[in-house]
């Protein structure tokens, strides 16, 4: 057997052995046999060169029911850093974990103003939470940065980001790519990478995930991978024409208008007046009062019925229309309501856009409400960046470890 062979099969087994450390945790030796097939001597051999080439490490033992406890291997952290960032117009957090997907440091910023350099205080604030995780800038293998707009499905362009136009800079980010390393930094758009977060919730499914918060945003997940569509723009839906399904409060006439003026914190503020009701048009504003009528959180104070139900069923006829092409079109199986607005919304809306879809003739769907707390953009852009880190560093195995003798 050639020497190219024996190399190509010896990786092989090598990340047969990473991703199986990956699922479960720990393994044993004997573990690694049965699920690989391995013999005694070549399981042995495998874990060796991992160890050697630092992608595995001793984990301690194991106890058995007869015998001495056998030692168990778990994947080395260290052998990789990803970091993953979230952008928006007010602040940027960045967390940066290690191979294993382990939380080591993380930081937050406020935004320095109008006309903010954001090439200075993005590097700065990626090359900070490194150091808190006690490695240099040089030392992260992944940086995947959440944006806000349109990114082109390359994930080198950012083409749109009405949202983040306060800062400069941002039209041109070759200057950040140089000082990030552009063979390491990636683009998403801040809607896909809350997509990719939600895919752990519903592992190799389709899904149709339609973001509201200040803005509207979709993504679109086709058997367990993120569809971005050929130029970058698929989940865009807040440009789509609809018409305005309501009669109170509307918006659009006959001939309609986009989806992102019936959505978002201000439009479905503006709709919750129409009807009556009281609420302030910033983001956190209406948040609370979704909460303040949703029996399935303790700060609920009212019934989500009178106006409140009224406004609900128009909000409900806004999202279902919002989706009905995506799910008439791509036949996905499940929506998923995300976002804060969607969330604080909860079981009454979902309950609302489901008997909305239920008897259109579409293919059938489940709704959902996201249950993914805390920052999805940031935590799916960790795992992003983890997934392509973990590509390349198991796809190239020990034979891959720049600069290192295995023996």
């Amino acid at each position: 057997m050639s020497t190219g062979n024996q190399t190509v099969f010896r990786t092989l087994n090598e990340r047969a052995a990473l991703e199986l450390l990956l699922r479960h945790g720990t393994l044993t030796r004997a573990e690694l046999e049965f699920h690989t097939g391995l013999s005694k001597a070549s399981a042995a051999e495998v874990l060796r060169r991992l160890e050697n080439g630092r992608l595995a490490r001793k984990a301690g033992t194991k106890p058995g029911n007869a015998g001495p406890a056998a030692q168990q291997w778990e994947l080395d952290g260290s052998a990789a850093w990803v970091a993953g960032v979230d952008l928006t117009a007010r602040a940027v957090d960045v967390t940066v974990a290690d191979l294993s997907g382990r939380a080591r440091g993380d930081h937050r910023a406020q935004a320095p103003g109008e006309g903010a350099d954001a090439v200075e205080f993005l590097t700065s604030a990626v090359e900070a939470a490194a150091h808190s995780a006690g490695v240099g800038l040089e030392q992260l293998d992944q940086i995947v940065l959440g944006v806000p707009g349109i990114v082109d499905a390359g994930g080198e362009r950012l083409r749109q980001a009405v949202q983040l136009s306060g800062w400069s800079h941002l039209d041109d980010l070759g200057d950040l790519r140089e000082r990030l390393g552009a063979e390491r930094f990636r683009l998403e758009n801040d809607v896909n990478l809350v997509a990719i977060r939600e895919l752990a919730e519903h592992e190799g499914s389709s899904f149709v995930l339609l973001w509201v918060g200040s803005g509207v945003g979709a993504g679109a997940v086709l058997d367990g991978s993120l569809w971005r569509g050929v130029t970058g723009r698929g989940g865009e839906v807040g440009s789509v024409i609809v018409p305005d399904p309501v009669s109170v409060g509307r918006v659009h006439g006959p001939d309609g208008g986009p989806v992102g003026v019936l959505l978002g914190a201000q439009p479905l503020a503006e709709l919750a007046r129409a009807h009556g009701l009281e609420v302030g048009s910033g983001l956190s504003e209406v948040v609370a009062f979704l909460r303040s009528h949703n029996p399935d959180r303790l700060e609920a104070t009212q019934p989500p019925g009178g106006p409140y139900g009224r406004f609900l069923d128009d909000f409900a006829r806004r999202v279902s229309i919002a989706v009905t092409a995506a799910v008439g079109v791509l036949d996905p199986g499940r929506v998923v309501l995300g976002g804060p607005v969607c969330i604080a919304a909860g079981e009454p809306l979902r309950e609302r856009v489901a008997g909305l879809l239920a008897p259109t003739g579409l293919a059938p769907v489940a709704v959902s409400v996201s249950r993914v707390d805390g920052n999805a953009v940031l935590d799916g852009a960790v795992r992003y960046a983890l997934e392509l880190a973990r590509e390349r560093v198991f796809q190239a195995g020990t034979a891959g470890r720049t600069g290192d003798h295995i023996p």
